[in-house]
């Protein structure tokens, strides 16, 4: 998953961005009346303020601003700032709009009527787990049937077929890897642009064309971690003759690269993409093994578009973070309500308990990040395999950083990747890599369904059937090991 450390963004000399958000939609947060929106400026966060006070008059940055799409447009919204003298790009389906922007016109922006909220357009990073990890690997031919993923495809012939699964990542290789290739398996693969001269556009210099590359035979142009997360979820074992398949290898892989650095305008332009293309490649579910940290704020720009991508009918499946063992160090983006969030286990110890980054005779990774004991919100919702995962590797990188492992470590004798098949796999550990499990698991059980059940209907199904892990409570596992063979039974 990633993460940021907490609220001051990756600043480049001289710019300011702005990026403009909707309010949260749903009885489950609650917004400001009308007349509370329109009498008074925006709140600016307090980070965003700190900044504006540091920079000189002549800067511009990026930054993030909610509207209310109820009241107003993005059209409209992004009409004024360029009247202002600033850059601003509107989205299609939610109501978010980059803005390139002075302080002072940051201030004159928060005046504007339909205007809620400024906040930073904060770095997030992809999150593996701590390096000098030894464990006996998770290789997907043994974590898929952990989770009796390879039962429930045999039981009830299901593979995913059909179900469009949204990989938000940093790409897929589908030149290289067969696993995933492009278009067979990944339908459709493209590039967010994060270049401020081809999203921003002033009332003197309009915007042209799409801030999407569409149809990329490989959008993965960095550290790989986008293909394996791909290829847990629905990669076709094709290289391995089928020894390291994913869990649902029939489904259809949309990769939405964002590249090696994740900004949140990236993301919100990658969900903006999966609702203008739902019905297309009939997307049920998207995958985010990335996330920050802090307490859960209805309004952040994040929740408000997964809140809308829920609302819309496709399941949002989140990482739950990597900062355990302490309590209260979740993803804040996976325990919003509307979401599945995912911590990490293990399959197995090795005898080495000190170099384990496993709960001695345990189950639950020492990373996978807890709630808060007692809170009915801060918990995982479930618990899937997350520890040296064996899966599809991209050209680019090999995800696991070798450098940090021990000396005596090697995929092969460590990791349990057979040497024939070492040009192609990789393994990796996190809870980046549990949740593509369960993402792939909501493929089976869509098919099953016929593609008709609902995200609450997903969530209650995954939390019913989940198999309890014995020493653990809530705050920890969620609801326990996620079980597909009985969710995809129940699944109609």
């Amino acid at each position: 998953m990633l993460t940021d450390r907490r609220g001051v963004s990756m600043r480049r000399p001289g710019t300011w961005t702005l990026l403009i958000a909707a309010a949260v939609v749903g009885a489950s947060c609650s917004e400001p009346s009308s007349g509370a929106r329109h009498s008074a400026s925006a709140t600016i966060a307090p980070v965003l303020t700190d900044l504006l006070v540091a920079a000189a008059p002549t800067d511009t940055e990026f930054v993030i601003v909610q509207f209310d799409d109820a009241t107003t447009s993005g059209a409209v919204v992004a009409s004024r700032i360029q009247g202002l003298g600033a850059g601003a790009r509107a989205l299609t389906q939610l109501p978010f709009i980059g803005v390139l922007a002075t302080p002072a016109q940051v201030q004159t922006i928060a005046t504007l009527p339909g205007v809620i909220q400024i906040s930073p357009n904060s770095q997030l990073h992809y999150l593996g787990a701590p390096g000098g990890l030894r464990a006996l690997a998770a290789l997907l031919d043994e974590s898929v049937p952990t989770i009796k993923a390879d039962q429930a495809r045999t039981r009830y012939g299901v593979t995913g077929r059909g179900i469009g699964v949204a990989i938000l990542d940093s790409g897929i290789d589908g030149l290289y890897q067969v696993d995933v290739q492009y278009p067979s398996r990944t339908i459709q693969n493209l590039k967010v642009l994060v270049n401020q001269k081809d999203v921003i556009c002033f009332r003197t210099l309009p915007c042209v064309g799409s801030i999407y590359v569409e149809n990329l035979p490989n959008s993965e142009t960095s550290v790989g971690h986008g293909t394996h997360v791909s290829g847990i979820a629905g990669g076709n074992g094709t290289l391995s003759n089928g020894l390291y398949t994913g869990v649902a290898p029939g489904s259809n892989l949309i990769g939405i690269g964002t590249g090696d650095v994740l900004f949140i305008f990236w993301a919100l332009a990658g969900f903006d993409y999966i609702l203008q293309h739902q019905d297309d490649y009939n997307i049920k579910v998207v995958n985010n093994s990335w996330g920050t940290s802090g307490p859960f704020d209805p309004k952040d720009p994040i929740n408000v578009a997964t809140k809308r991508v829920h609302n819309r009918g496709i399941t949002v499946v989140f990482a739950a973070g990597n900062d355990g063992p302490d309590q209260n160090t979740l993803n804040p983006y996976s325990v919003a309500p509307w979401v599945i969030g995912v911590a990490a286990s293990c399959s197995a110890t090795d005898t080495l308990a000190q170099r384990v980054h496993c709960q001695p005779g345990g189950m639950l990774a020492d990373f996978s990040s807890r709630g808060v004991p007692g809170d009915p919100l801060y918990h995982p919702t479930v618990t899937a395999p997350g520890v040296h995962v064996i899966s599809a590797r991209a050209s680019t990188g090999t995800v696991l950083n070798t450098s940090d492992a021990p000396h005596d470590f090697d995929l092969t004798s460590s990791c349990g990747l057979r040497q024939e098949f070492i040009a192609y796999y990789t393994c990796a550990s996190g809870t980046s890599m549990a949740t593509p499990h369960v993402t792939g698991v909501v493929a089976l059980m869509q098919e099953r369904a016929g593609g008709r059940l609902r995200p609450d209907q997903v969530r209650d199904l995954l939390v019913q059937t989940a198999d309890p892990m014995a020493g653990y409570a809530v705050f920890e596992v969620g609801a326990g090991l996620v079980n597909a063979l009985e969710a995809v039974g129940r699944s109609r």
